[in-house]
């Protein structure tokens, strides 16, 4: 369970935002849009590992709505297989909250699209209602939630790249924009995850007066150690 909570915590980042000003409101906090999560094995037992990811986050005006912000998220993923024998699994990706909890007004949000390719290629995936990633949590609001599952082989000893691309709304009140990426549902896999970067790409120069939002009531604070450069900002993690 450290392991989880750690790497829980790992990634939560706050935007301010620079798109236009939009009417501010009176709640608390915003209801959320689903983050971006890593990939989760099967329900079995496995012995591949998930030994590199590389994460980046493009942030750009929702082109729904100019007052928003969406972030394109690209995950590439290398998976090794530590084992002796071919493992062959239905590996899923959650569309909405992977805990079964609501946006904190009782909705439900999802990701609409998702791209995946295995080694370069590119395959189908399909949605499928399934039990949630922790099924230890003692409150959630619904049992099930919409995954997108797809087959993947692992031969042993062999590196298999899964690359995931998909879009995520931010969320937030005026000035501030929040995005999310979740790394804790990669515990799933065998080990600790080896490396991971995340990389952010703004459609400005990045400091701290115009991405760090600390002790905002509503809004988890920034994970420190992001380098800043132009307009990317860039955190880099080991043996999660």
């Amino acid at each position: 369970m450290l392991r989880k909570f750690i790497v829980f915590l790992a990634f939560a980042l706050i935007l301010i935002s620079a798109f236009p000003p939009r009417a501010a409101h009176a709640d608390v906090a915003p209801p959320e849009a689903p983050p971006g999560t890593n990939l989760i094995p099967g329900n079995e037992t496995t012995q591949v590992r998930m030994v590199a990811e590389t994460v980046i986050l493009t942030i750009s005006k929702d082109p729904a709505d100019s007052r928003e912000a969406t972030a394109k998220t690209e995950a590439i993923f290398t998976m090794r297989n530590l084992g002796t024998a071919e493992e062959n699994m239905q590996v899923r990706f959650p569309l909405s909250f992977f805990n079964g909890n609501s946006d904190g007004f009782g909705n439900f949000p999802e990701i609409d699209s998702i791209a995946v390719k295995i080694n370069g290629k590119t395959i189908q995936t399909k949605k499928e209602n399934q039990p949630f990633f922790n099924s230890d949590l003692s409150y959630r609001e619904r049992d099930e939630i919409p995954w997108a599952v797809f087959d993947v082989s692992f031969p042993p000893s062999q590196d298999v790249t899964i690359e995931v691309t998909y879009t995520v709304k931010g969320f937030g009140y005026y000035p501030y924009e929040n995005f999310k990426y979740i790394l804790e549902t990669g515990a799933g896999w065998n080990g600790t995850i080896g490396t991971a970067d995340v990389i952010v790409r703004l459609p400005y120069e990045v400091n701290k007066q115009n991405v760090w939002a600390e002790g905002v009531t509503g809004y988890t604070d920034p994970t420190q150690g992001g380098v800043m450069s132009g307009s990317e900002i860039r955190w880099h993690f080991e043996e999660l």
